[in-house]
């Protein structure tokens, strides 16, 4: 039998006041926790009847809450220290990046600040772009003849300034070390085509002259040129110069540059405004007072030219032509009949002087019909004003000199010819 004392078994809390009005009850306590007993109070269980099983206090969650909480306070700890360890990185590549930068710009400015500089500009080269040349292949030029320290610093240059596609091509006189402002408005200029050198040296003949142009301008048409200069002329503003005359003497020597496709004419007419304006630098005052042309100077100078040897000569020859035209005597110039006898001699035989030839002057009085060869400014000058003197003779000296013997009458003129023969036998 039950003893009705004893609570009822069918629930151990079953007659119990709530649990919030409980004077043991916690707010934070698990709804389902029942109060701490002592050791040896034990709830009486009736037969039949299983023990409630005591489960564990709820305080023991909120340990294990207590324990977890540390825990991820330091894992936030090491959160933030791996973030601020992450961003320190970050900002230090950051800073590493701009000091690289601020370093290539430094160097890219420095670069171009001594690229731009004209002070080391050295001897004048010559450089030729082909056609189709890139920028590269036009920097790798430059850089092979010393105009650019830098093939690449050139092609950035270049590119940074948006030239890339407008240098052009050419031959360009161009300076090692050019300054790349100077450079680079050359090269969108464009150079000038090739050109080739001649040079025409004083006292030559067309003959010899068209030779001479054939050897330096390849393909060049020499006949060509002898036919113009000598039958087809062009108009020749000369005064006495007749048309139609041959060119001889007017062609005037000197460096002419040209193209290699220069024409025949082109050339002569580079000739013909060369003379012009050395003619026009002639003081022609005491010329046209003797009643001389212009063409008549030509005529005298082609003589000088021919004569004289050494240039303190020049004038003395002159004076001679000069002295004879107003005596009326015969010029007896060896040039002339050379010229006459279309080759250069060492020495004229006796047969030579009896040549038939208007530029026979051993023959003929006055001035060959045209000038024998192609004069200089020097002998140009010479004929139009000779040396003050009475001369009348000359005779070379034959002793290896050069020079000339002077003579005003005709019996010094044979001493002087029996010097210059002792003179030639003993240099034998």
């Amino acid at each position: 039998m039950l003893d009705d004392r004893r609570p009822p078994a069918t629930g151990a809390t079953e007659g119990l006041p709530p649990d919030d009005a409980r004077p043991d009850a916690r707010p934070d306590a698990c709804p389902d926790a029942r109060p701490d007993v002592g050791p040896d109070v034990r709830p009486d269980v009736g037969r039949g009847a299983r023990a409630d099983v005591r489960r564990e206090p709820c305080h023991r969650e909120s340990d294990r809450e207590s324990r977890r909480e540390p825990r991820r306070r330091q894992s936030r700890r090491e959160l933030r220290r791996r973030e601020s360890r992450g961003d320190a990185r970050r900002r230090g590549r950051r800073r590493l990046v701009v000091l690289v930068v601020v370093l290539l710009v430094a160097v890219v400015a420095g670069s171009l600040w001594a690229y731009s500089s004209p002070d080391a500009v050295g001897p004048k080269v010559n450089v030729t772009i082909p056609k189709g040349s890139s920028l590269s292949e036009i920097a790798a030029l430059l850089a092979d003849k010393g105009v650019v320290e830098h093939a690449r610093l050139f092609v950035y240059s270049v590119k940074r300034d948006g030239y890339e596609d407008d240098l052009k091509p050419g031959t360009y006189t161009l300076h090692v070390n050019e300054p790349y402002d100077r450079l680079v408005t050359s090269l969108l200029a464009g150079g000038k085509p090739p050109t080739i050198a001649v040079t025409i040296p004083e006292g030559l003949t067309i003959e010899e002259q068209a030779a001479r142009i054939g050897q330096a301008v390849p393909r060049f048409d020499v006949a060509g040129y002898r036919r113009i200069a000598e039958k087809d002329p062009p108009p020749v503003d000369v005064e006495g110069y007749k048309r139609g005359m041959t060119l001889e003497g007017l062609l005037f020597p000197a460096t002419y540059e040209v193209r290699p496709t220069v024409k025949p004419r082109a050339f002569i007419d580079l000739q013909l405004e060369a003379l012009r304006a050395n003619l026009d630098t002639v003081d022609m005052t005491r010329a046209r007072a003797a009643n001389l042309t212009e063409y008549d100077v030509l005529i005298i100078a082609s003589l000088v030219e021919g004569e004289a040897r050494v240039a303190e000569e020049r004038k003395l020859v002159a004076a001679v032509i000069w002295n004879r035209l107003r005596e009326g005597m015969l010029l007896q110039i060896d040039a002339a009949i050379q010229y006459a006898l279309g080759e250069r001699k060492e020495s004229l035989l006796y047969k030579d002087y009896q040549i038939e030839s208007p530029y026979n002057v051993y023959k003929y009085a006055g001035l060959t019909p045209t000038p024998i060869d192609s004069p200089g400014l020097a002998a140009m000058q010479a004929a139009a004003d000779p040396a003050r003197v009475d001369y009348l003779y000359y005779v070379a000296r034959a002793d290896g000199s050069g020079r000339h013997y002077w003579s005003s009458d005709y019996d010094q003129f044979l001493r002087d010819k029996e010097r210059a023969a002792q003179n030639a036998q003993a240099s034998e």
